[in-house]
């Protein structure tokens, strides 16, 4: 699911939805995680599109950070196996990404946690919950705006 492409953002500027990504990173990683990001990643695929670079890839989106784990159990995230976060789909989109160029940061925080996607709509209801089986297992596009009601 990409997020921060021109399509999306635009259809979740129309629906005045706002993004909040949730890191158990330290606040000192995070804050270098991010440009990493921008830079190895959502910059390169606007170039790789042909598109035109905006001035702010995440207008919409606001990181914070959790350590304490504390919205990661509040969801029952929980922790995956080694298996399924270095399994054969994960190690073959690493091998994907070093063929692009594109670097690989050495893990400073626990890889095993479970990562989630969540939409909690305008009067606080969740509408869609969905605990990724590994780090790639995302919900499509249309799950995501399906929630939001659009």
């Amino acid at each position: 699911m990409q997020l921060h492409t021109p399509q999306i953002q635009q259809q979740l500027t129309e629906l005045d939805a706002r993004i909040v990504v949730v890191s158990f990173a330290p606040l000192e990683e995070l804050r270098d995680w991010v440009p990493f990001f921008q830079k190895h990643f959502v910059e390169t695929y606007y170039e790789e599109q042909k598109l035109e670079r905006p001035a702010d890839f995440f207008p919409r989106t606001q990181f914070v950070t959790d350590p304490t784990l504390a919205a990661y159990h509040a969801y029952g995230l929980g922790r995956n196996s080694v298996w399924r976060v270095y399994g054969w789909r994960i190690v073959r989109a690493y091998f994907q990404m070093i063929s692009r160029g594109r670097p690989i940061l050495r893990p400073r925080a626990d890889t095993l946690q479970r990562g989630g996607d969540f939409v909690i709509n305008r009067e606080g209801l969740l509408t869609l919950a969905h605990v990724g089986r590994d780090q790639s297992d995302r919900p499509n596009v249309e799950e995501v705006f399906a929630a939001l009601g659009k």
